[in-house]
Formats: structure tokens, sequence, C-alpha cells
């Protein structure tokens, strides 16, 4: 086959041609005509000639880029530009930076101690209530008192490393509690005597673990339970006065939270979500060489349970709720503006002997052979007598005010919670959340009296957002239902009222956000207790605990009120303003 010249080639042959055509001439007039056509006839070819080799070469040219891309394989999509390796690296970084001034009151001031006596046989029941003893009252400022706290303040990183081609990333999370109204430092007041550092590293979940988008992800280190986190939407008073916490997950009405809080040695599974379904489970690891779990765990600075040592007012021990091991689990399912879910939590071994503080009293008489305490002829079983005498041999001043807790034997149970709860989001802005709680101790029946850990709890939440999401207010009201016994001497008991200790919580915020980062709040809560009952407004992530203790200094308390750090029946009121800033 011919093949067909460059039109370079093309060009500079015809060139020549018509050159030669060009060149004058001596030719008659006549035959000008003729010439001329002849010219025109051939630029006319040339110009044929010149398009059929264009398109010629656009085709051999199509032909072997096909035949090149071909060769290669399929095209590889442009590979992003790189990311200053700064710029992601600062991207980890999150945090919340909260601090409010309060102006909170324990609403105790007035109060006196009840009085009481037994007209049983051996100091049991029937009880009679004197009336108002007069002495002591509350020590101390219980009455309104201004204070500024830092409220759920934290700064973390986390980040994901990609394991070579496995699909499998592995994953980290440190993060760190911070104060930002107050040197950093252990947690000791006069109550209490803890070992943990605000503003140290790992404060906050912190964990290293694996994750991969078909069968989830696999965390281990300290951790928030999965009974906190699925209902954790449901309380827009998170770190407020007021939030939930302060009934919801709070078997005894103290400042502190016991189911659904952050716990130490955990391995926590999270799910991936199939057709809006998803569920959480988490074990958190005893470590604790007691049996009886009186001992901080291993690796741990506090107890277990938010119980901090001395908490109970007693020894520096866990006897005020330190549990061994733990089991939290939770089912959630959400589809468009509705969200249900389920959840349980179970503590092994909870040790409440401190609940037998007060055994002196004579509400305690109905155990048989404790009409004195640890001096009767026959010793109660249900009592620790043989530690209480040898301390009081070593300590008489402080055993003339205090009493012999309970023997393990029967007041270290098996504690548990489970709750379900639902949330509806409408078009318009408002959002309705509502829960249901119940708490249960398995102790025997002769302990039933003591009982104050077993009850129900409700919660109701009705959430607003209007101006376009600049603004927000919220209602909120949490219901503590009543217990089957109470541990008298811890508190002003009036034991004719046994089961007269529930307790209503009334919530109300406004937040005002400045742009996507940065907002305004305040709050107001109120916490009406019966004459037994003694909850806060401050549990959960809220700094500054506005409770039902006074300042007295006294570590050993009896049901003589000689001492009481708890008054039964207060009424805690505050309001709260502060700013959040999250990054």
């Amino acid at each position: 086959m011919l093949k067909p010249k460059t039109p370079a080639a093309w060009v500079a042959a015809l060139a020549g041609v018509l050159a030669i055509a060009a060149c004058p001439a001596p030719v008659r007039a006549e035959t000008d005509a003729a010439v001329q056509e002849q010219i025109r006839i051939l630029k006319q070819k040339i110009d044929e000639l010149n398009k059929q080799v264009e398109d010629l070469a656009k085709k051999q040219q199509a032909t072997a880029v096909a035949a090149a891309a071909a060769a290669a394989g399929p095209a590889k999509p442009a590979a992003p530009p790189a990311e200053p390796k700064f710029e992601g690296f600062l991207k980890g970084f999150y945090g919340t930076l909260d601090a409010s001034i309060d102006y909170t009151t324990k609403g105790m001031n007035d109060m006196v101690a009840y009085g009481f006596a037994s007209n049983g046989v051996n100091g049991g029941p029937p009880y009679v209530n004197t009336g108002p003893k007069g002495v002591p009252t509350p020590f101390g400022r219980v009455s309104w008192l201004a204070a500024m706290s830092s409220n759920g303040s934290n700064i973390g990183y986390r980040g994901t490393h990609k394991i070579g081609t496995s699909g499998v990333d592995f994953i980290y999370q440190v993060s760190t509690s911070l104060n930002l109204v107050a040197a950093p430092g252990l947690q000791n007041t006069w109550t209490k005597s803890s070992n943990t550092v605000q503003g140290a590293i790992g404060l906050g979940d912190t964990y290293i673990g694996l994750q991969q988008k078909d069968w989830g992800k696999l965390k281990f280190g300290e951790l928030l339970m999965p009974y906190r986190t699925s209902t954790d939407r449901l309380n827009p008073f998170a770190g407020q006065l007021g939030d939930n916490s302060v009934v919801m997950g709070n078997t005894g009405g103290d400042n502190r939270v016991e189911f659904g809080t952050r716990m130490d040695h955990v391995v926590l599974y999270n799910s991936p979500t199939w057709q809006g379904v998803s569920f959480d489970a988490a074990y958190a690891f005893g470590q604790n060489p007691d049996p009886y779990n009186n001992l901080m765990p291993l690796g741990s600075p506090d107890c277990t349970g938010s119980n901090n040592p001395g908490s109970g007012n007693l020894f520096l021990n866990c006897d005020d709720g330190g549990f061994n091991w733990a089991f939290s689990a939770d089912v959630k399912y959400e589809t468009g503006p509705l969200y249900l879910t389920a959840a349980y939590e179970l503590h092994s071994n909870v040790n409440r002997s401190s609940d037998g503080i007060g055994s002196n009293s004579p509400f305690y008489g109905v155990l048989p052979g404790a009409t004195n305490g640890c001096t009767s002829p026959v010793n109660s079983p249900l009592l620790d007598c043989a530690d209480f005498l040898a301390f009081a041999a070593e300590y008489p001043g402080a055993a003339a005010v205090s009493s012999p807790p309970y023997s393990v034997a029967y007041d270290v149970a098996d504690e548990w919670a489970m709750k379900v709860g639902g949330q509806y989001r409408f078009d318009f802005g408002l959002t309705i959340s509502a829960m249901w709680e119940e708490m249960h101790r398995n102790v025997p029946a002769v302990m039933q009296f003591q009982n104050e850990r077993q009850r129900t709890g409700d919660w109701v939440a009705l959430d607003y957002v209007f101006n376009g999401g600049d603004d927000r207010v919220a209602v909120g009201w949490a219901h503590a239902g009543a217990t089957p016994g109470d541990p008298s001497g811890q508190h002003n008991f009036d034991p004719t009222k046994l089961g007269a200790n529930q307790a209503n919580m009334y919530t109300i915020a406004y937040w005002h956000k400045f742009d996507k980062q940065l907002t305004f709040y305040i709050d107001a809560a109120d916490t009406a207790n019966d004459g037994n009952a003694h909850y806060d407004i401050g549990a959960g992530t809220h700094a500054i605990k506005t409770d039902c203790h006074d300042a007295t200094h006294t570590m050993f308390i009896d049901y003589s009120s000689a001492g009481p750090t708890t008054w039964g029946g207060c009424h805690p009121i505050g309001v709260s303003t502060g700013l959040n800033y999250k990054f």
C-alpha cells in the first residue's frame, strides 16, 4: 500500500508546481484564460489534499494514543494534593472550655435534727418522733453562696493509622480534664480524699484500639460506659446545674453518679449500624485484691463506683460503693427524627459496709442482739464488731461517736440498673426526650430495711431551637422514686417516714450561639427532697456540687446527730451562667 506523504511534503511539491506555473513566459493572450483556469483547478486540488492529510494525521495520532493507553492499563485518578503534615497534625486536637459563675443554696439553713425513740422490744419498732432536737443545726455556710466553676472542660488528641493494605485502622485518643478556674491538684475535701489529679493527661476518654467499617471498633482504656453514652443525647443540660445525672444513675442521692460513668481498665466494642440498629458492649476489669472490694483496684488511683476513699465517713477505704468488675451494654435504633435505646449495667459485689454508720441507732434495733451496738451481750452477726472493737481500743475518742459497720457477708452484693429511653425531633425545632430507669441491689431480706440503692427514676426534657439555630431553650424534670429502706444513721433521718425519700428536680436553661463554637448560657435548677432524701443539683460533670452536706469536720457520725454531714430534706436551688467554647 502507498503511504501518503506528510503534509509538509505535499505543500513543498505543490508549491514548486505553482512556482513554475507562475513564471512569466511569452505566450499568446488567447491562451492566458486557459492557463488561469488550470491554476485555479490545481489550487483547489491542493486544498482538498491538505484536508485529507490533516484528517489522516489526526486518526493516526488517536490510534497511537489508544494503543499506548491499552498497554499502560486502566487510567488512575489523579492523586489529591498532599496535605501539609503540620496542618494534618493540628486536626487531631479537640476540646471544650467551659467556666461559669454560680449562685446556689443548700436550702437547709434553718433545719433541725429529728428526734425519735423506740417503743419496741430491744429498741425495735414502733418508733415515736419526739420532735425537733433543736441542736445542732447544719454547720457552716449552707444558704446562698457565690462560686466559680469549670464544667466538663477538656483537651484531647485523636487520630487513626492505616495498617498496611488490610483495611483496618489503628485508632487512639488521649484526653485530659481541665479546671479553668483553679490550680490542678488532688480532690480532697472534708468528706472524701481522692488521689485523682485534675488536669493530668488521661483523665477523660483515653484509649487505643482497632476499627474496620464492616465490623466496627474495639477500644482498650479509660472510657465512658455504654449505659451513659446511649442516653447522652437525651440530656440537654450536660455539665450544667440540673444535669439529669443528679437522679438518673444515682442510687443513693449523693453528689456522684454510679451507673453510666467513666471507668478504668475497660474493653469496649462499638458495632456498625445495620439499617438504623447498632449496639455497644463494655467490660471493666476488677483488678481488686480484696474479695470484698474494700481496697482500691490495682492500677487505679481511686475506688470504683465513683467512690472516693473516705466518702462513707469511715476509714480511707472503698466501703461506700466499691465493686469488682462491671459489664455495660446498650442497643440503639435511629430512623429519621426518631431515636430509641435500651441499656443495662451490672456491678459485681458492691461493698456498702458504710451504710451501717449509725447502727447504734434505735432504728437498727430491729436486728436481733444489737440492742447496744457491739457492746451487747449477744452481738448481731450482721455487724462487723471485731474490726470495730479493735479500732475502738486504739481510738476510743473517735469510736465514742461512731458505730460499727455491717459485716461484708451481708453488705456486699451485686447491683444492676436498666433503662429505656427515646427522643423525637420535630421539623419546627422542638425535641422531646424521655427515659425510665430501674436500679436494684441484691441483698437478703434481713437487709432490705437498709436498702436505699433500689428504686425507679424518670426523666422528661423539652428542647426548642429557634432563630435559625442561634438560640435554644430547654426544660427538664427528673423524679427519684422511693426506696425499700434507708441507712438511717447517716443523715437527719425520720424513722416514722420510712420510704419518704423521693425527690423531684426541675431545670430550665437558655443558650445563645455567637458562632458555631462559642455559646453563652444561663440555667437554673431546683431539687425538692422528701424528708429522708438528699439529692443535689451538681452531680455529673458540673465541677461544683451543691449537695446536702454541711461543713461539719467530724469524720465519724451517728444517729444522734452529733455531727451529721448530710441532711435529709434539704432543698438545693441554684443559678449558673457561663461561656462554652468547643474546638
